[in-house]
């Protein structure tokens, strides 16, 4: 609207509101003062900067506790896993940040600290930092959001624990009539614990690891839906420090792991949010050249396989139950199998706080090697918002 028809639209409004007035008490010279002093307080008023309140660009702060009383054949123990600070904002229209900084038995670290796009042409995304890769499905996700108190072992040995890594990660999401995202992704290395690579040493574009993966989302009924995914990480060659200290990167040493996931979900309409069951597995090949731990020296090349399958069905709000089994060929000798069974039982007391008891048995095919009995209660709470919360997908 033109400043001249705003300042007479304020200026007879005020004089509707003015209790009436004689006609001999206003002069000409009075009006057009009176006119004057008005719009030099709508003048000062536009042009007023706009309150806010110092909090208002603060990030999303939010922080998750977990802590478990955990008993391994008649040894118990309470363990403090963490304390899981996390911080969300967008920095501008076009890029938002996160960091995850978590203290533990074992220090405090950063786990996450990285920038994502959020306005790339050709359903284009990027991301970079510290990140955790999008390799399979359990994998990304942190201690306390996984469906069972402890991390499998197929994603704890083949990975390195979760799949922290420092690299840069480019998405595309498909125009298809379904969900469909292909990634890739470059990065020093894979898994927090993977000890392959040091994150602080420089090195060839040939000794970084590389991720291509492929997920797809559907619906297959009303109440049913399935997510696929599929994936690779390739590390063309490692560098390997010998006994003499001496930094060599020999031939065949490329790695591969190759991924394949799926997890199918059934929602009744009738039960909501809080009925239903979910399926998801996952199977992991890993094909390496292994290296002697005390030597350096390289050994036989070894083709593993490893992968989990879980049931998780939801009772009501707060009750859910479910197992898992999880079986693992070690990777320097894939006749060593370590069979893993697993019960649970979780209340969801509230959105912000959560009990969950689990029982697990695991087996390994060596007769000298007994077999381990774990029970675990996990407490977990969340102060705040968190940025990944209590995740279902």
């Amino acid at each position: 609207m033109p400043p001249r028809i705003s300042f007479a639209i304020a200026a007879l409004v005020l004089a509707s509101l003015a209790p009436p007035a004689r006609a001999q008490d206003f002069s000409t010279a009075d009006t057009q003062s009176f006119l004057k002093d008005l719009q030099q307080r709508v003048s000062k008023l536009e042009g007023a900067p706009v309150k806010a309140a110092l909090s208002s660009f603060n990030p999303a702060i939010g922080m998750a506790f977990d802590a478990v009383f955990h008993d391994s054949n008649d040894k118990a123990s309470f363990q403090f896993r963490a304390a899981e600070l996390s911080i969300e904002a967008p920095c501008d229209p076009y890029l938002k940040g996160w960091a995850v900084i978590n203290g533990s038995n074992s220090g405090v670290e950063v786990e996450e600290a990285a920038l994502e796009t959020t306005s790339l042409p050709y359903n284009l995304t990027a991301r970079g930092g510290r990140l955790f890769a999008a390799f399979g499905r359990l994998a990304h996700f942190h201690d306390h959001e996984l469906p069972v108190v402890k991390r499998p072992l197929s994603l704890d040995s083949y990975i390195g624990n979760e799949t922290q890594a420092d690299g840069l990660e480019v998405s595309w999401l498909a125009p298809a009539g379904f969900y469909l995202n292909a990634t890739f992704g470059a990065y020093n290395k894979m898994g927090a614990t993977n000890a392959r690579q040091d994150n602080l040493d420089a090195r060839a574009l040939d000794e970084f690891t590389y991720l291509g993966r492929l997920n797809a989302y559907a619906d297959l009924t009303d109440s049913q839906s399935i997510d696929l995914g599929v994936d690779s990480a390739w590390s063309p060659k490692r560098a390997v420090t010998d006994a003499a200290g001496a930094v060599t990167t020999r031939r065949n040493t490329w790695r591969t792991l190759n991924g394949l996931d799926f997890i199918y979900r059934y929602q009744p309409p009738q039960g909501g949010l809080y009925r239903g069951l979910s399926w998801g597995a996952e199977v992991l090949q890993n094909d390496e050249r292994r290296f002697d731990a005390s030597t350096k020296l390289p050994t036989d090349r070894v083709r593993s396989y490893a992968g989990y399958s879980f049931v998780e069905a939801k009772f009501s709000r707060r009750w859910r139950g479910g197992a898992m089994v999880d079986l693992t060929e070690d990777q320097d000798d894939s006749h060593r199998l370590t069979k893993t069974f697993t019960g649970f039982l979780t209340c969801e007391v509230t959105e912000f706080q959560r009990l969950r008891l689990a029982f697990a048995e695991s087996v390994v095919n060596v007769p000298s090697i007994p077999k381990n009995h774990t029970v675990a209660l996990q407490w977990t709470g969340i102060i705040g918002k968190h940025v990944h919360g209590f995740r279902d997908r």
